[in-house]
């Protein structure tokens, strides 16, 4: 009786050995045809912005400079923003700014041309409010969504997002603009 178990655990552990190197092949045979049959597109992108605060300084435009990683085959993108602000300053001060960096992620969905997002990150912000003051550094999440779409080697996007940053304003954001593919 002792022996039948035996030989009975034996051909059982084989049995699992068998189906778990099986598992493991497909997955890898699995893995290497989604790879090879992943769409290549460029991987680094750079381009530039016109973006705009709604709540500092009572609304102001600025400019900025984008680049950022695209998974082919993830639908993530890893983005750094920096940006200037041309801050209308109240009457009777001079000297008021606003610029910053964010760094966002980006959740793609997967269609050809036209892609929708929704976007997340850190945005730092530097807020100089007027000669008499001194300069403020900010930090804080953000969160948005937007559309990008593919022109060959070349794509243009919009967004607009929410800046959730410890200053007397937290920022509404809206950014439009051109990115190029570098690779």
């Amino acid at each position: 009786m002792r022996q039948a178990r035996e030989v009975e655990r034996g051909s059982e552990s084989r049995i699992s050995r068998y189906f778990q190197r099986l598992a493991v092949s497909a997955t890898i045979a699995l893995g290497w045809v989604f790879l090879a049959t992943a769409p290549v597109d460029a991987q680094i992108r750079v381009g530039g912005h016109v973006v705009g605060a709604q709540d500092a300084f009572d609304g102001t435009i600025g400019l900025g400079v984008r680049a950022g990683i695209e998974t082919p085959i993830l639908p993530f993108d890893v983005l750094a923003s920096g940006e200037y602000f041309f801050a209308d300053c109240p009457p009777g001060i001079s000297g008021c700014g606003l610029y910053g960096v964010t760094l966002d992620a980006n959740f793609r969905m997967v269609f050809p041309v036209v892609r929708p997002y929704i976007s997340g990150g850190l945005a730092f912000r530097n807020i100089d409010p007027a000669d008499n003051g001194s300069d403020e550094s900010v930090t804080g999440l953000s969160v948005g969504g937007g559309v990008d779409a593919s022109l060959g080697n070349m794509g243009v996007f919009g967004e607009v997002r929410y800046e959730f940053v410890d200053a007397p304003e937290k920022q509404f954001i809206w950014r439009v603009g051109v990115l190029f593919d570098v690779f």
